[in-house]
């Protein structure tokens, strides 16, 4: 038994050695292609993307970023007349087909339904955009057990079972894109966000075990995951963080420019982003610091909220 634990710990420490050994050289690759490599953009005129909570917000950016370059838009949302508003936008100023689709993507009986239409209407989907997602404040107290597992379901699970329904598909096509809004809730734990933060760490998590499985099956299927902050395109969002007091220290971004941004990553392939892109660097930076070190700063830096207030304030 001993002798196994001493092998066990020998191969995990050789493992280490042998990436600090590489790590110069793979930072001097990393440069090369990035002053090599300029990417550009996948041509998507006359594709076909479905792009979820698209009526209104940072998905109507999306749509309209992607319909500016001739791909048709399948407006995925639960509210009927706000979708059926913009997809008749994208159709008269981009001369791009467009329908609106009211779905529950927390029920999968209706995406399934929603798949066979979509597919009657448009014909083969190569671009999937997840971005809808239900943002509830939470902290330890006790959270209503059916708006727990909702957040869950629309934030996450519903990813998996679109993809399960479009995947199969991509592959026999062999090219596609797929893009999941996550969040910098994902890099960085708040104690005000115990569900939705969660929920967005497991899309990022997801996402990189599909890119791995695709990758290893030779599949020209490309996967991005963009990491906003708070963005202004949200007015639960907006409220509060004007009573909080956190716009003090993180600005909110502008929706049209995380969707332009969103789709350039995703049209030139790119894996991860954070928006703004520094932050990918402060998370970085900051798991070279130990847990106690990195929650006391942040204890220190955030304001100190009562919760049950702010969210009577909200109501």
């Amino acid at each position: 038994m001993a002798i196994n634990n001493v092998r066990t710990a020998c191969i995990y420490y050789m493992q280490f050695i042998l990436l600090l050994f590489l790590y110069p050289i793979l930072l001097i690759a990393i440069v090369i292609r990035e002053l090599c490599n300029r990417p550009q953009e996948t041509q998507i005129k006359g594709e076909v993307a479905i792009i979820t909570g698209a009526a209104r917000g940072l998905g109507r950016q999306i749509a309209i970023e992607l319909a500016k370059r001739g791909c048709h838009i399948a407006v995925v949302d639960i509210l009927e007349n706000p979708a059926e508003e913009t997809a008749t936008y994208l159709k008269e100023s981009f001369n791009v087909k467009s329908k609106a689709y009211k779905v529950d993507i927390s029920d999968h009986h209706q995406l399934s339904k929603f798949h066979r239409e979509v597919v009657q209407d448009f014909g083969d989907v190569t671009i999937l955009v997840h971005n809808a997602a239900l943002l509830r404040l939470s902290d330890s107290n006790p959270q209503d057990c059916e708006q727990i597992q909702k957040m869950i379901t629309i934030n996450f699970t519903s990813q998996l079972w679109l993809n399960q329904l479009f995947l199969p598909r991509m592959k026999s096509l062999n090219r596609g894109h797929i893009m999941a809004i996550s969040s910098c809730a994902a890099l960085f734990p708040s104690a005000y966000g115990q569900i939705y933060g969660p929920t967005k760490s497991a899309v990022r998590a997801y996402m990189a075990s599909l890119r791995a499985d695709l990758q290893s099956g030779r599949y020209k299927i490309k996967l991005t995951t963009i990491m906003p902050t708070f963005l202004n395109t949200n007015q639960y969002t907006n409220d509060f963080l004007r009573i909080s007091g956190y716009d003090k220290l993180m600005p909110q971004l502008d929706g049209t420019m995380v969707a332009q941004q969103s789709v350039k990553a995703m049209l030139k392939g790119l894996e991860e982003i954070t928006l703004p892109r520094t932050l990918s660097l402060v998370y970085k930076l900051q798991e070279f610091l130990p847990t106690w070190l990195r929650s006391g700063l942040s204890g220190h830096i955030l304001p100190k909220l009562n919760l049950i207030e702010i969210q009577n304030q909200m109501k």
